[in-house]
């Protein structure tokens, strides 16, 4: 990322971590990237010139340690205790997919954490994540536009995820046993709902909405507020106020 010039630049290390002892410290884990910084950036350490280094931690939980005392409070920043894969600690991310923060959206996001997470102990080889990272992108280069860009902005899609999912298990089989070591039997269990109410969102908010919608004008008030957040939980919910 270009700051003030051409030769300036903003570089960025992340990982994805399930804390245990013995687990590698954020000091040691920045001193790994400062040995890899000058292969990865193809420049020799005693060319850069270095303006300001920042590091730190997101703890996240699958439910939080910390619930909102009250109904209809959004919680956010670094002492909310919320577990949001779609703000990674930035309130303009979380902001920007305000509309979307519901479970069928927000589930499907479990499994991509899970799989990158690095477990210290594990059957799978050690360039696994970088290979399903690998296998994922070009999956998606190779389906085009409407399935890489709604997966760079944080989007997912019934359709999109399903025929990555899908090329991926063709022309990578032999990483799938690797998913399920590294995942776990029971969260692919437990996300297949949720992809799959994914799938139900996107064909009610398809093919359900444009027969209810008109029929809206002649409910009573309340009822008809109801209908239209419902309607809004589909189409939000399956990722579809999303326009290329």
């Amino acid at each position: 990322m270009l700051l003030g010039g051409p030769k300036d630049r903003t570089t960025y290390m992340f990982t994805y971590v399930d804390p245990q002892p013995g687990s590698p410290t954020l000091e040691e884990l920045l001193e790994e990237y400062w040995d890899l910084l000058q292969d990865y950036q193809g420049v020799s350490l005693d060319n850069l010139e270095i303006q300001r280094v920042i590091y730190c931690i997101f703890p996240t939980y699958r439910d939080s340690l910390l619930p909102a005392a009250f109904n209809r409070v959004l919680q956010f920043g670094d002492a909310s205790g919320i577990r949001s894969p779609v703000s990674f600690g930035g309130f303009g991310s979380l902001t920007r997919h305000l509309e979307r923060l519901s479970s069928a959206q927000l589930k499907c996001f479990l499994v991509v954490h899970r799989a990158m997470s690095a477990k210290q102990e594990t059957n799978v080889p050690p360039d696994f994540i970088n290979e399903l990272l690998y296998a994922n992108f070009h999956s998606m280069q190779r389906l085009g536009d409407p399935s890489l860009r709604p997966f760079l902005q944080d989007v997912v899609q019934f359709g999109p995820l399903a025929k990555t999912l899908g090329l991926v298990m063709i022309t990578k089989p032999q990483i799938l046993p690797f998913i399920f070591s590294q995942v776990g039997f029971p969260v692919l269990v437990d996300w297949t709902g949720h992809f799959t109410m994914l799938g139900l969102y996107t064909l009610l908010s398809t093919f359900t909405e444009p027969l209810i919608r008109p029929l809206l004008s002649a409910l009573p008030p309340e009822l008809r507020y109801q209908w239209k957040r419902r309607l809004e939980a589909w189409k939000y919910g399956a990722g579809l106020d999303y326009e290329l």
